[in-house]
């Protein structure tokens, strides 16, 4: 008894020893040189933008800089703080003293003759974190806004949801198959969508990286990450018979640790990378009445060839069909000579991967945040509850329907933005009451 306790005991001061240094392998990535928390220090607070005149010509909607322009940062009391003239191309950009919340607006004696604006368009309250910055764009002239009517804003409500999901997609399919081939509920897998996307920020702009290049870095990152956590942590555990409750439990833990760690070191600021963040509104791609960014279209398309390549090589690849296999029954795929800790080892390098990637789009889409992987998290298990646990194809299309009705819930419910996951859950509810197995789920005898 003596001699079981004791190596229990060093069992457990083994998985915290490697736990502790795969946490600090990650500080020491977040902390090298040139470190997000460096800048912090460094860097000072910003709002920019740009001027623009609005016209309309041939039933175009045509949009000109203005130069000269003196745009005004003020406190919430009235106090000036500091201002900004643009430049030929209607940009500006004031520094500010302290991170606080401002009021932005335009000196109207400084417009050119005949220019006006708005008096609802020339003033907004911006919020700007420590080091942080904020952009805010004015249009002089003729209000061109369409007042469009709810139906017709449809189409792109569902746009939007299909750009959503198909993150959503990218991030839930390695969740998936983690279930699938462990049966573990990974919490921890929102922070790998997190640290992918950070990852990212930090080759991007601290080491001058195209995004491009910094992406394919950063998912090779992500990928190592998880080959690391199956190494030091699941398979350890695994193999000690811990209960899949006590892993979940374990997953839970790392989730918090690694969260609170990347704000520590990260901030609570919303980033965005250097390249493709900010595209005018003028180069939208339009059909009907569904107009997207380049940005955005780019996600969907590269998203799209990730999935097509992802199921053709569970398809058709051997490893693929392996993976299938262990998932299916890990019993009799280890009967048939397929070693079932390299296949989990595998798929969690591909889990990383994946969740780092759609890291990525949802950081260059919505910006680069602290708590982004959590706030996919539920709409991840959503997704593979809703496809059938431990089924990747299941994910992909629980990941469609969750995501478009996250969107469409602001649609039903105008101003709910803060309600988006209630869509989910709605969704979620109603498909499981009529097929409690899920959408691509198999039935299991119980008894």
């Amino acid at each position: 008894m003596i001699g079981a306790t004791s190596d229990h005991s060093r069992a457990a001061r083994r998985l915290l020893a490697i736990t502790m240094l795969s946490i600090v392998g990650i500080l020491g990535l977040a902390s090298g040189p040139g470190t997000v928390h460096a800048q912090e220090d460094d860097a000072e607070q910003v709002i920019r933008g740009r001027v623009f005149n609005e016209s309309e010509e041939d039933g175009e909607r045509v949009r000109e800089p203005v130069a000269d322009v003196v745009v005004v940062a003020t406190t919430e009391d009235g106090e000036e703080v500091a201002e900004d003239t643009t430049d030929a191309d209607g940009a500006y950009e004031i520094p500010l003293p302290e991170p606080g919340t401002y009021v932005v607006s335009i000196d109207t004696e400084s417009l050119p003759e005949g220019v006006g604006i708005a008096e609802d368009a020339n003033s907004f309250t911006k919020t700007v974190a420590p080091g942080g910055s904020q952009t805010q764009a004015f249009f002089l002239g003729e209000d061109l806004r369409e007042v469009r009517g709810k139906l017709s804003q449809l189409p792109q409500t569902i746009a939007n949801g299909l750009k959503l999901a198909m993150i959503i997609a990218i991030t839930s399919i390695g969740l998936s198959l983690i279930f699938g081939t462990t049966g573990l509920s990974n919490f921890s897998h929102g922070e790998m969508v997190t640290l992918g996307a950070i990852f990212a920020w930090l080759f991007n702009r601290e080491w001058g990286l195209q995004l491009i290049l910094a992406a394919i870095l950063a998912v090779a990152v992500s990928a190592l990450l998880g080959f690391g956590f199956e190494k030091a942590i699941w398979k350890p555990l695994r193999h000690r018979k811990t209960s899949l409750t006590s892993m979940m439990i374990v997953s839970i833990g790392l989730a918090l640790g690694l969260r609170y760690v990347i704000l520590f070191f990260f901030g609570a600021r919303t980033e965005s990378y250097a390249q493709y963040a900010v595209q005018d509104a003028s180069t939208r791609i339009s059909v009907w009445e569904v107009s997207l960014l380049p940005r955005s279209l780019t996600i969907m398309l590269l998203a799209l060839l990730v999935i097509v390549a992802v199921a053709m090589f569970l398809l058709r690849a051997r490893f693929g069909k392996a993976i299938r296999a262990v998932s299916d029954n890990p019993d009799l795929a280890a009967s048939s000579g397929i070693d079932a800790d390299r296949v989990i080892l595998i798929v969690w390098m591909l889990g990383g991967a994946l969740a780092g990637l759609g890291g990525i789009f949802y950081g260059l889409e919505f910006g680069v945040k602290w708590d982004m992987g959590f706030t996919l998290l539920l709409l991840m298990f959503a997704a593979i509850t809703l496809g059938g646990l431990g089924n990747p194809f299941g994910a992909l299309l629980g990941s469609l329907v969750i995501g478009v009705f996250v969107e469409l819930w602001t649609w039903v419910v105008p101003n709910a933005n803060d309600l988006k996951t209630v869509g989910a859950l709605v969704a979620l509810i109603a498909v499981l009451l009529v097929r409690p197995q899920g959408l691509l789920g198999s039935k299991e005898r119980i008894g």
